[in-house]
This record gives C-alpha cells, sequence and structure tokens, in this order.
C-alpha cells in the first residue's frame, strides 16, 4: 500500500499509508498527516487518488509547499517524490516496507496515556475478588522491587530484578532488556547480551515482536501488542506462536536508557492493561535508579579525586594466610612499575581496597586516584572520555585522572565503542571526543573484574586487544574462604573500625561467634564479614558478640541439628532445602539457584509446584 513518509523535520519518522481517500497535512489534529512544523498552515495541503494516479495539492498556504526551490501548487506523484513544509521533509513511497518492519503512528497508539488506571483504580462493587487480588499482588510486588533496586550493585544487577518480575508476577515466558542501538542502526535496539544467550539457549531463534520494539522507540511509551491491545500480533508472531507481547521503556524526560520486553508464548490467556501498567511501573523504577547511579557514579569519582590530594593514612593490607601473603608481596613489585595493572577476583575480596595500595605506594600518590563504577554508567563513552555541549568542552572522568591512576572498577561493563577509545589511551594514541579534537593524557590503567575476561573475549564480549594491553602485572585476589588465617584478623580490625565509628568500647567475640566466623563459607567475601560485624555491633546488647547476633545469613548453616522427626516425602525434603537455600542466600533466586547447581527456570517451576 502506498505511504507518505516524514524523513526530516519535527516529527520525523512518521509514516501514514495513503488508502486512496483524501488524505490533508496540517498543524490540526484533525488532519491524517500532522505536523508540528511553525511554517505549516492549520490544513496545509492534501494528497487525493485520482484514478489510481495520487497528486499533491496546496490548499493556499501562506508559506507554501516546495520541492527543491520551486513552490508547487499541484503536482503528481511518483515513488520517491520527495517535497518540503517548512523544516518537514515528506516523501511518497509507492509501496510500504514489509509486516514486520510496519510502522506505528505514535498518535493512534493509546498505550496507559491519561486513561484510568487498570492497576489501582479497581471498583470495589463491580471488580471480581480476583481482580482485586491481582492489584494487591502487584502493588505489593512492585514495592519488593523498589526495596531490591536500591541495594543492587549496578546496572546488570538491575536488569536482572526483571527475570524475577516477569516469572514471579506476570508470568512471562521470555523477558528481555533491550539496549539502545547506535544512532543509525534500522534496528533501533540491541538485546542485553546476558538475556541474549539464555534465550537463544532455551527458545532458539523464535522471533521478538519487532513492530512492537519499533513503536515503542518511537512513542516512546509502554504498549501490549494483543488483539485488543495497541498493536495486534504480527504475522510472523502469530506463525512462531507468540501470541502476546508488552513492553516499557526505561525513560527519564527524553532520554531512554533501554526497555524491558515480555512475551508469552504457551498459554492462550493475553497480557492486560494491569500487567502493562505494573510493567511501566517497574521500568519507571529502574529508570530513576539507574539515572541516579550515572550521577552519584560521577560524584564519587570526583570526591576520590579530591580526596586522594588530602594526605591519607597508609593502606594497610591483612595478609597472614599465605596466599594472601603473596599478593601483598606483588602490590610492592606493582608499585614501582608503571604498566597497567589487572585485578581479578570475586566480588567483596578488596580488589578496590589493593588498587587504592598500589597507587599510594606509587610514585604517582601525589597525584588524583581516580575510581569508576563502569556497572553504574549509562553512557560509558561520553562520561569517560567527555562531550561537547552547547559548544562547551565538558571533560569525561579519564581527563580527570590526568598524572594519576585511574582504576576502571568491573571493566568487562564498558561498551565496545568505550573498549575501544580505551584502548587507544593504554596505546598513546589518545582519544576524541565528538568534537573531534585529539587529547593525550598521561595516567596509569588499573581495572578489576570478577570475570574470566578470556571467556568474554571468546564470546565477542571483550576486546582481545585490550585483555592483551591490561594483562601485564595481573593479580588473582583469592576469595575469603581460601585465606582462612586472615578471617579472624580481619575480624578483630572490623571490631576495631566499628567501635570507633560508633564512640563505643571495642567489641569482643564470643567463643562460639568465632568459630561460627572461621566456618563461614562468605559467599560476599571480605566485604560480607565486615557488614556482618557491623550489624552485630549494634544488636550486640553485652560487651560481646553472640552468634545470635549475626544475621541469619551466617548464623543459619551453623544452627544445631534438630532430633530426628518424623519421616517425611522427598518432595517437601526438597522444597524445605530450596526455602532454606533461599533464605540463606536473602531471596536471591539468581544466586539460590546457583548455589543448588540448577538453571533458575527450574527453581521457578518448583517454587510454583509448592506453592512457595
Amino acid at each position: 500500500m502506498p505511504c507518505l513518509r516524514i524523513i526530516a523535520g519535527p516529527d520525523a519518522g512518521a509514516v501514514v499509508e495513503l488508502d486512496g481517500a483524501v488524505v490533508t497535512i496540517g498543524r490540526d489534529a484533525g488532519n491524517a498527516v500532522r505536523i508540528g512544523d511553525v511554517k505549516s498552515s492549520r490544513v496545509h495541503a492534501e494528497i487525493a487518488c485520482v484514478d489510481g494516479q495520487y497528486r499533491l495539492t496546496d490548499l493556499g498556504s501562506s508559506n507554501g509547499t516546495w520541492r527543491g526551490e520551486d513552490r508547487i501548487s499541484s503536482a503528481p506523484l511518483a515513488d520517491g517524490y520527495v517535497f518540503r513544509i517548512g523544516k518537514t521533509q515528506l516523501r511518497f513511497e509507492s509501496v510500504l516496507a514489509g509486516d514486520d518492519a510496519a510502522w506505528v503512528d505514535p498518535a493512534r497508539l493509546e498505550g496507559l496515556g491519561d486513561q484510568p488506571s487498570a492497576l489501582l483504580s479497581v471498583p470495589a462493587k463491580s471488580a471480581a475478588a480476583s481482580g482485586i487480588a491481582r492489584a494487591n499482588a502487584y502493588l505489593a510486588l512492585l514495592h519488593q522491587v523498589v526495596q531490591k533496586s536500591h541495594v543492587a550493585s549496578g546496572r546488570d544487577e538491575l536488569f536482572e530484578l526483571l527475570d524475577d518480575v516477569a516469572a514471579d508476577a506476570l508470568e512471562g515466558d521470555r523477558c528481555a532488556v533491550f539496549l539502545p542501538a547506535p544512532a543509525g542502526d534500522p534496528a533501533g535496539w540491541v538485546l542485553w547480551p546476558a538475556h541474549e544467550r539464555r534465550l537463544r539457549a532455551r527458545y532458539g531463534a523464535v522471533p521478538f515482536a519487532r513492530s512492537l520494539l519499533g513503536a515503542v522507540r518511537r512513542a516512546p511509551a509502554a504498549l501490549l501488542c494483543t488483539r485488543a491491545g495497541d498493536l495486534a500480533p504480527s504475522a510472523s508472531m502469530v506463525a512462531a506462536g507468540v501470541r502476546s507481547a508488552m513492553a516499557a521503556p526505561l525513560r527519564i524526560g527524553g532520554e531512554v536508557h533501554a526497555l524491558l520486553y515480555v512475551d508469552r508464548i504457551s498459554g492462550e490467556e493475553p497480557f492486560t492493561r494491569a500487567d502493562l501498567e505494573f510493567l511501566a511501573a517497574v521500568a519507571n523504577q529502574l529508570a530513576v535508579q539507574l539515572h541516579n547511579r550515572e550521577h552519584v557514579a560521577v560524584l564519587e569519582a570526583e570526591v576520590d579525586r579530591l580526596q586522594s590530594r588530602a594526605p591519607v593514612a597508609a593502606i594497610e593490607v591483612i595478609a597472614v594466610d599465605p596466599g594472601m601473603a603473596a599478593v601483598a608481596a606483588f602490590l610492592d613489585k606493582a608499585a614501582a612499575a608503571s604498566a597497567p595493572v589487572l585485578l581479578r577476583g570475586e566480588g567483596g575480596t578488596g580488589k578496590l581496597h589493593l588498587a587504592r595500595a598500589i597507587h599510594q605506594r606509587s610514585a604517582r600518590a601525589a597525584f588524583p586516584l581516580q575510581v569508576v563504577v563502569c556497572a553504574a554508567l549509562a553512557d560509558a563513552e561520553a562520561q569517560l572520555f567527555g562531550r561537547s555541549s552547547g559548544g562547551v568542552a565538558r571533560p569525561g572522568l579519564v581527563e580527570l585522572a590526568d598524572g594519576g591512576t585511574l582504576v576502571l572498577d568491573d571493566v568487562d561493563a564498558l561498551s565496545p565503542s568505550a573498549q575501544a577509545k580505551l584502548l587507544g589511551v593504554l596505546d598513546g594514541r589518545g582519544f576524541s571526543r565528538d568534537d573531534g579534537a585529539l587529547r593525550r593524557i598521561d595516567a596509569r590503567i588499573f581495572a578489576t573484574t570478577a570475570r574470566d575476561l578470556s571467556d568474554d573475549v571468546r564470546a565477542g564480549r571483550f576486546s582481545a586487544d585490550l585483555l592483551a594491553r591490561l594483562d601485564v602485572l595481573t593479580i588473582a585476589v583469592p576469595p575469603l574462604r581460601e585465606r582462612p588465617a586472615d578471617i579472624d584478623v580481619l575480624a578483630e580490625r572490623f571490631l576495631a573500625e566499628h567501635a570507633r565509628a560508633l564512640s563505643q568500647p571495642k567489641k569482643r567475640l564470643a567463643p562460639e561467634t568465632r568459630a561460627v566466623l572461621l566456618r563461614h563459607g562468605w559467599p560476599g567475601n571480605v566485604r560480607q564479614l565486615r557488614n556482618a560485624l557491623e550489624r552485630a555491633c549494634v544488636l550486640a546488647a553485652g560487651d560481646a558478640i553472640r552468634v545470635e547476633d549475626l544475621p541469619e545469613a551466617v548464623r543459619g548453616a551453623h544452627a544445631p541439628a534438630t532430633a530426628a522427626g518424623p519421616i517425611t516425602t522427598l518432595a517437601e525434603v526438597e522444597r524445605g532445602h530450596i526455602q532454606r537455600v533461599l533464605e540463606h542466600c536473602g531471596g536471591n533466586k539468581k544466586l539460590a539457584a546457583e548455589v543448588l547447581g540448577i538453571d533458575r527456570s527450574t527453581l521457578y517451576a518448583k517454587l510454583k509446584q509448592y506453592g512457595a
């Protein structure tokens, strides 16, 4: 079917199908082609089909309709014919693009809009009890999402919340996060790599609702794809068995950070407006968290930079255990060098603490130490290397480290473009902002990661050249469970720190408490030990810390065994074990599935089976 596509101007990207009827163009809402150009009249021009030939006619507009430098009053339209109204350029196309690429006019999409809430406004008299229960459940789950998002350590962990939401609340088969594609990419979105691997392995090449993704990109607003929704399922969706889908953008102002997508492949029950409203609420919460983390990361980096200029106490590295003693001995050697340093180890092992210790012992100790949490950067390339805004050059975090040391925490979270620019810094070639000017800095680069970057290189997620440049002085930081001799010394150090912070006498560990600390596996490593003792110092009634003062995740694993009870079924044993592991992991289903050694989807299925 022929169409009219806006290719430049305030409404660029909009497409309107021409079905043979007279179509008017102008500023008024009543026009089939509504444009916001200030040079457009209220009803500026029309397109009519006469004997199969489409013709454009200017309706006496004050500013005229133009083709190139020629003002036109009437002209026949052929495929590719371009005309202009003010700064708006429109192109006539004799054939509209195929099914899945079909454009949907954002003005015709209902979305959530200003319509009454389906989630918060449940009429007490007319609504079914199940509807009220569903709304209440959504509100409770939204509260949990808010709480979990506050303690998420980075963008990846925030995105992982979607898996729990989709499985627990929306009963979706596929849940995915899409990230905005680079400018010029016709797809508009790219699938978050963690979800791409997981979903491809489980569902193969089942297509996503591309028309829905495109519509959300253009709107941008939360939209429902069902037979009664904003968009009907496309032919390819139906053929692939995707019966229902919905998507919501993570948006702050005019900036879209990502998109949440959920669909159903099995079952006939479609998503509802209440489901869409809940997904939009989750997206809004995650968008706020991402936006805040971006600014906090910049502020924290600046604080670190300023604090690094002031005299600070010597950073001590506790290394009684032989494994950690080898790491401590390596630090002095690394401090004397100028090559990059790569610190590998599980979360909470103290990689940043060691990086600060190396910097303090190096020749650059009097210069800035810039710590950047890569996973918290929404636009890593701009924030690291700067941007130009309104003709004013704004330096990035890399330039703030000039002369000193730049620490890239979770370097594996950097985008491919940011990795390429970082490689230029390491190779001495410098980097350029969007203004094109080349810049060089003198900064030593440290990087930390909890991953095996060689695996990421093989999977195409990390630059092999960048890894080769970073992997010069590599330090493998052992987890706390592999350095038991350090636990007692660290515990005493943390007790002294907390006593000073709380302005109270230093507390001691009861013998049974010390035994629990030494036997615990510490999945959160040194960070978990510090937090557990801080909590215990606050809760302990006397001068001794008892087992009951420790967090449940620490003391629960070492509770005394109960007397033998009645014989029970294997299912009950499995259910009880899953519940204990979930409690031990603080309700984190991702971590619980890893501890149990099962896939997360299997864990969800078992929880659903047991009604947990």
